[in-house]
C-alpha cells in the first residue's frame, strides 16, 4: 500500500509539473475562493441534471475550467480518482494514501469533510504551483456529490489579500512601543485565512500619518496626537482640509525619557547645548523639537540612535538624549547607578497643555535609574491608532479595516494580560480624540457595545495611576489623592474634558 501511494504521489507531481501547458496562467488570472465553491456548485448543478458520466465526461473534457480552477472528482471511499480537469494522467488512480508534501493524507482528508456533517469545507496542502513550481499552500473546496466527492482547489498566495491588513509601527532603532504594540496586535489577532496583521516597521509618527494617507498597502498606523494634530494644522495653514485620516482608537500615554549627567538638573540648562533627538523623521525628533520650541530652549540638535546617544552622553560628546516611549523603555531599564545619569525633570506650563499630558516616571518603573521613594516629573504624548478614511462604497479596502476593527475590540481584554505590552492597560476604547472623526465602522462597533466593558476597572485604575496631578507651572510631583477625595475626582473632570 506505501508503494502505491508513492507511485499515485509521484503521477500527482508529474502532471504537475506538465501542468502549465494544460492550464496557462497570467500573473493576475487566478481564481478566487468564491469562484472555486461556485464551480463545484455547477458540477453539482450538472451532476443531478445529466447524472454521473456525463459529469465526469464534462470534467475530463475541461469544459468547466477557468484559468487555474479545475474540478476532480473521487469516489466517496477515496479508492478510485474517476474525473479531473487539468491531470489526465491521475484519472483512475487509486489515490486513497496520497500525501501532500508535508506527509498529509489528502484524500482521507477530502474524505473526512464529505461524510461527516455539514458534507462539505476546505481543505489545506501543499502542493506544487503549476505556474511557478513551487511548492504553495493550496485550498480546495470539498463536497459530498452522491456516492463521490467533488472538489475545487485555489492556491491560497494567489488569493486577494482582502483579509490582510497592513500595520505602518516604529522603528526597530527608536526602542519605543509601537514594534511591541504591533506585534502584540498580531499575535492575539492573527486568524489563519480570517485576518492576517502585517506589522511593518516605520519610520516615525510623522512619516506613519502620510503612509497611512498615500503608502499603498498601509492600512492602519500608529502615531501621536500631537503629531496628528500638528499636521491638521500645517495642512490648515495652507489652505489644505484634508479629512482622510481618521481615528480608529486613542491608545495609551508615552512619556518623555530626558537623560543627562547629574550636572544637568533643569531642560532649561541645555540650551545651546548638543541633545540627541533620536534618529531623524522619528515621533521623538519631531515632538522633541516642538517642546523645545514651546519651552523657548535653543538645543543643538543630534540624530543618533538611543544605544549609541547614551555612550555618548556618558562621555561628554552631547549633553542629553531623549526618547518618546511607553514607560518602562527597554533602553532605560538598563540604566543604573553605576552609569552616572539621571532622567531630567521636564515641566507642565500652559503652552504644552493643548498636545501634552503631565506623567510621572517613579522608582517601580525604573528601580535601577530613580531611588525608592523618588519620582521624576515629566510629560507625556497620547498613541493613536489611525486609518484612512475609506468609503463605504470602496468595499474592499474599508472592509479590510471594519474586519480589524471588528477582530479587535471584542479582544481589548485579552491584550491587557501578561505577557502584553503592560501599557495596553491604560487603553480606553471610548476614549475620544477632539477634533477627530472616528472611522466609521469603529463608532458603529462602539455605538452597538455602548453597555460593554471596554477598559476593565484594574485597567482603568493603572491608567489613572500612571499620571501624577501636577500644578501647571511643573510644581514638585504628588502622588495621586485617595479615590474619593475631591481632588482625585477634580482630576477625573480634568481627563474627561480632555478626551482623555
Amino acid at each position: 500500500m506505501r508503494a502505491a501511494a508513492v507511485i499515485c504521489s509521484a503521477l500527482v507531481l508529474g502532471a504537475l509539473l506538465a501542468a502549465s501547458s494544460i492550464l496557462p496562467l497570467q500573473a493576475a488570472e487566478f481564481g478566487t475562493r468564491e469562484e472555486a465553491v461556485a464551480m463545484v456548485k455547477r458540477v453539482q448543478e450538472k451532476f443531478k441534471k445529466d447524472g454521473p458520466e456525463a459529469t465526469f465526461r464534462a470534467i475530463n473534457s475541461t469544459a468547466f475550467n477557468d484559468r487555474d480552477l479545475y474540478p476532480w472528482v473521487h469516489t466517496i471511499d477515496g479508492t478510485l480518482h474517476v474525473a479531473n480537469g487539468a491531470f489526465p494522467g491521475i484519472r483512475g488512480k487509486n489515490l486513497h494514501d496520497m500525501r501532500d508534501q508535508d506527509g498529509k493524507f489528502t484524500t482521507q482528508d477530502f474524505m473526512r469533510i464529505a461524510t461527516t456533517p455539514p458534507y462539505h469545507g476546505w481543505s489545506d496542502f501543499r502542493w506544487k504551483n503549476p505556474q511557478t513550481g513551487s511548492i504553495d499552500d493550496k485550498s480546495a473546496w470539498v463536497e459530498r456529490m452522491g456516492d463521490y466527492l467533488v472538489g475545487v482547489g485555489i492556491y491560497k498566495g494567489e488569493q486577494p489579500n482582502k483579509n490582510t491588513i497592513g500595520l505602518i509601527s516604529g522603528s526597530p532603532n527608536s526602542d519605543d512601543t509601537y514594534l511591541q504594540m504591533a506585534y502584540d496586535l498580531a499575535d492575539v489577532l492573527n486568524d489563519g485565512d480570517n485576518l492576517r496583521i502585517l506589522p511593518i516597521a516605520g519610520i516615525g509618527g510623522p512619516r506613519n500619518i502620510r503612509d497611512v494617507r498615500y503608502v499603498r498597502g498601509v492600512d492602519i498606523g500608529l502615531t501621536q496626537t500631537n503629531i496628528l494634530n500638528n499636521f491638521r494644522r500645517s495642512n490648515e495653514r495652507l489652505g489644505q482640509f484634508d479629512d482622510k485620516i481618521v481615528y480608529i482608537a486613542k491608545l495609551f500615554n508615552e512619556e518623555i525619557h530626558l537623560v543627562a549627567k547629574p550636572d544637568i538638573t533643569s531642560i532649561a540648562q541645555l540650551k545651546g547645548l548638543k541633545v540627541n533627538l533620536d534618529a531623524r523623521g522619528s515621533g521623538t525628533s519631531y515632538s522633541m523639537r516642538d517642546l523645545f520650541n514651546a519651552l523657548g530652549i535653543d538645543v543643538q540638535e543630534v540624530s543618533l540612535s538611543q544605544v549609541e546617544a547614551i555612550e555618548k552622553v556618558k562621555s561628554g560628546e552631547i549633553a542629553a538624549t531623549a526618547l518618546i516611549a511607553g514607560k518602562p523603555v527597554r533602553s532605560m531599564s538598563k540604566l543604573g547607578s553605576g552609569d552616572g545619569l539621571h532622567l531630567v525633570p521636564i515641566p507642565y506650563p500652559k503652552q504644552l497643555q493643548d498636545d501634552y499630558l503631565p506623567a510621572t516616571l517613579t522608582h517601580d518603573d525604573y528601580p535601577d535609574l530613580i531611588a525608592p521613594g523618588e519620582s521624576v516629573n515629566t510629560v507625556a504624548v497620547s498613541a493613536v491608532l489611525i486609518a484612512y478614511n475609506w468609503p463605504k462604497t470602496n468595499l474592499d479596502r474599508y472592509e479590510r479595516v471594519q474586519r480589524f476593527v471588528e477582530a479587535f475590540f471584542p479582544k481589548i481584554a485579552e491584550f491587557q494580560k501578561p505577557p502584553r505590552h503592560v501599557k495596553w492597560r491604560e487603553v480606553n476604547l471610548t476614549a475620544t480624540l477632539p477634533g477627530w472623526k472616528r472611522f466609521d465602522a469603529a463608532q458603529a462597533w462602539l455605538d452597538q457595545h455602548s453597555g460593554a466593558d471596554t477598559n476593565p476597572s484594574a485597567a482603568a485604575e493603572q491608567a489613572a495611576a500612571s499620571i501624577g496631578v501636577r500644578s501647571a507651572g511643573g510644581g514638585a510631583g504628588q502622588p495621586l489623592p485617595d479615590r474619593s477625595s475631591a481632588l482625585y475626582q477634580e482630576f477625573l473632570k480634568w481627563r474627561q474634558a480632555r478626551g482623555k
